[in-house]
């Protein structure tokens, strides 16, 4: 097998759902990122020649020394990773004392990690202490839910209650429900320290006017989290005002009473 096989072994999965991404059109222009924690044998499929740059951390991630993640790059369209993965991707691994990136692949002609990429740690740090088998975080825009924002009031209870009522499966899709953060600026340190923060209770955090951050056990099922919410998004626009009928709380209880989810507290009081 040739080194482009091995690679794309591993990269095949994560260009298709980022490929599935754009063309829902929630990664618009150079919109969306995502990173992917590596086993050890899946690194052992890229030709590593240690001659890429080491990049410092602004702040270190000590739990996450030796790790290494696939990550999109800065400014890449998602249309473009499967044309050119080399270029639109890297691989990083943080160092022993999770002050720094040493970039082991990719990010051909001096590319960066997405400036997203601290809000990524954290939600590594916060999801692998609930879920062992968690590996992938994405950030994007789908449409519904940020026009969703704009006219819902900001209340993460109220918010995922009208998520869950309009669809009898949207509660088994999203049975933590969903954190809430209002409009803060992107980019920064502050939405990546609020949103590990929600990922430790909820597996997906909306952010106000923005877009989404989820995380999950494989890409496919964040983009079976993401595409739930967005059509429970996209019902309760299209029924806004008008709907004289929802899935009432009662009826919420039955659903988590039949397939045994334990929503958090006080979503279903």
């Amino acid at each position: 097998m040739t080194d482009t096989d091995s690679e794309h072994r591993v990269l095949a999965p994560l260009l298709d759902v980022c490929a599935d991404i754009y063309r829902r059109g929630w990664a618009e222009n150079h919109a969306g990122n995502l990173s992917y924690r590596l086993s050890d044998a899946e690194l052992d499929e890229f030709p590593l020649d240690g001659s890429g740059p080491v990049l410092p951390l602004e702040e270190p991630f000590p739990e996450l020394a030796g790790n290494s993640y696939l990550v999109t790059a800065a400014g890449s369209p998602f249309r473009l990773l499967i044309k050119d993965p080399r270029t639109h991707c890297g691989i990083v691994r943080v160092g022993e004392d999770g002050a720094s990136l040493a970039v082991l692949w990719g990010f051909a002609g001096g590319r960066r990690p997405t400036s997203e990429l601290p809000a990524h740690l954290r939600g590594h740090i916060a999801q692998a202490a609930q879920d062992g088998e968690h590996t992938v975080v994405l950030h994007c825009h789908p449409t519904y839910v940020v026009a969703m924002t704009h006219v819902h009031p900001l209340d993460e209870v109220a918010l995922t209650r009208a998520l869950w009522a309009t669809n009898s499966e949207s509660i088994l899709a999203l049975p933590r429900g969903v954190g809430l953060l209002p409009w803060m600026v992107c980019g920064t340190d502050t939405i990546g320290i609020e949103s590990a923060d929600k990922l430790r209770e909820f597996g997906v955090v909306i952010w106000a006017h923005h877009g989404v951050l989820a995380s999950g056990a494989s890409g496919q099922a964040v983009l079976g989290t993401v595409e739930s919410l967005e059509k429970s998004a996209q019902t309760w626009l299209l029924t806004r005002g008008e709907g004289q009928q929802e899935i009432t709380v009662p009826q919420l209880r039955d659903l988590a009473t039949a397939f045994g989810i334990e929503s958090p507290a006080g979503f279903l009081d």
